[in-house]
C-alpha cells in the first residue's frame, strides 16, 4: 500500500516543533504499510493539521475525517491535532509522538459505508507498531 503524509502547521512555532518529526515519520510509515495489501485500497493519503498560534485546528482532542474514493482506491484522511496537544509534545516532537496522533486519528475517524467495507485493521496495527511501547503507554 502506498502512503503519503503531509503536515499543515497552525503557526511558525509548530513547524519548528513538528516538521522534522513528520519528515522522519514518513519513511517509517511507508516501510510499515508497503507490504500490506488491502483489497480496494491502494493509497492512504494522510494530512495532519497541527494547531499553533495562528490556527488552533481542532476541539479538545484529536479529530479525524475520511473520504474514500473507490475508483482511485484512495482513502484521504485529515487528522487535526489541537494546539494544546502539540504544545504538550515539548520543544521538539518525536516521530513516535506524531505517529501516536496519526494512530489515534485513524482509530476514531468516521467512515462512509463504502470505506467501512475495507479491512483496515492490519493498517491500524502496522501504524501502532511504529509507536514504541513507552510512547503508547504515555499516550494512553
Amino acid at each position: 500500500m502506498n502512503v503519503t503524509l503531509n503536515g499543515r502547521m497552525g503557526g511558525p512555532e509548530t513547524g519548528v516543533r513538528c516538521l522534522a518529526a513528520i519528515v522522519m515519520l514518513r519513511p517509517k510509515l511507508k516501510a510499515a504499510l508497503a507490504p500490506l495489501a488491502v483489497p480496494g485500497l491502494a493509497t492512504l493519503d494522510i494530512t495532519l493539521w497541527l494547531g499553533g498560534s495562528i490556527s488552533a485546528c481542532a476541539g479538545p482532542g484529536v479529530e479525524a475525517s475520511a473520504k474514500y474514493y473507490a475508483k482511485k482506491e484512495t482513502l484521504d484522511v485529515v487528522i487535526s491535532v489541537p494546539r494544546a496537544e502539540v504544545a504538550a509534545m515539548g520543544d521538539a516532537a518525536t516521530p513516535e509522538a506524531i505517529a501516536a496522533c496519526v494512530a489515534q486519528g485513524l482509530e476514531q475517524m468516521p467512515l462512509s459505508a463504502a470505506a467501512r467495507a475495507l479491512d483496515l485493521q492490519a493498517m491500524r496495527e502496522a501504524i501502532r507498531e511504529v509507536i514504541p511501547p513507552v510512547a503508547r503507554q504515555a499516550g494512553s
